[in-house]
């Protein structure tokens, strides 16, 4: 069966046409300034695939697929308030739709298939992520699993605030103002000696190993997958590694750490999980 499926980001949106988790054609383009355009371009995707069974979107926002509304906010302001399922009705295809993080989530079930239960935590300028157990997305009340970026670090701290990319990036343009700094530069002055960078990094290490204990002692879960752009530097994985294990080494009230490691379709994360969720609702 073939899914047209969508991910729809503030800076981009994407398409792709998968069918039996492989990705047959691809397009994406800058995410459309209005609601009509943004339908106008998912139109001309959808109509001249071949075999479509159904849609797929991944979306931010708080996502209601019982009702296709997307509540909350997000960098795509137009897409909140009226439903999904009624906006495209006239494609006379089944819509299936979720919470971006829950389709990162989602996606390591077409990438493992023995893979039973785990979390996913996606860290860019905040911190979201997923539960699924016994091979089930986990959504909770509202549709609140898996949003790990609200664990509060203190009564006015959160651990979006503390851990994410973003949160580092603010910090090393608060004390160094005379560069726009991001990651990419961040990694690149820290490995040549600059004491500022090596300690953003290192905090969001620490902070990040903190977190994760605790999903990983909360849920059971011994896998928890990594997803974000930042999630595919090597350097950054070593980084959390090497922080958690060195709090178990301080403290012998921690048996076991979790399995962690970056999400398996990167980039395409977001669409293959799209892909998994249609596949599964169009089986029940």
């Amino acid at each position: 069966m073939t899914i047209a499926c969508f991910d729809i980001g503030g800076t981009d949106v994407k398409f792709a046409a998968i069918r039996n988790k492989e990705i047959l054609q691809r397009e994406s383009c800058p995410t459309p300034k209005s609601l009509a355009d943004l339908v106008n371009w998912i139109e001309k995707q959808v109509r001249p695939t071949s075999d479509v069974l159904a849609i797929s979107i991944s979306l931010p926002g708080s996502v209601d697929p019982k009702t296709g509304i997307v509540a909350g906010i997000s960098a795509v302001p137009y897409i909140h308030g009226p439903s999904w399922f009624d906006i495209l009705a006239f494609l006379n295809l089944p819509i299936f739709m979720e919470n971006d993080a829950n389709c990162v989530g989602l996606s390591q079930l077409a990438a493992q298939g023995e893979l039973e239960n785990f979390a996913c935590v996606v860290i860019g300028t905040g911190i979201g992520g997923a539960v699924v157990l016994d091979r089930k997305l986990i959504r909770g009340w509202k549709g609140y699993a898996g949003e790990f970026g609200y664990m509060l670090s203190d009564p006015l701290t959160n651990w979006s605030q503390k851990a994410s990319t973003g949160n580092m990036v603010a910090g090393v343009r608060r004390a160094k103002a005379e560069l726009d700094w991001d990651g990419v530069a961040i990694y690149k002055a820290a490995a040549e000696g600059d004491p500022v960078c090596q300690t953003a990094l290192q905090s969001m290490y620490d902070e990040l190993a903190l977190g994760l204990i605790t999903i990983f002692y909360c849920l059971g879960t011994k896998d928890i997958f990594l997803g974000g752009a930042i999630s595919q530097n090597r350097e950054f994985l070593a980084g959390v590694q090497a922080s958690l294990q060195s709090i178990q080494a301080r403290n012998s009230d921690i048996p076991e750490l979790p399995t962690v490691q970056a999400c398996h379709f990167h980039g395409d994360a977001n669409l293959m999980g799209a892909y998994m969720l249609a596949t599964d609702g169009l089986a029940h």
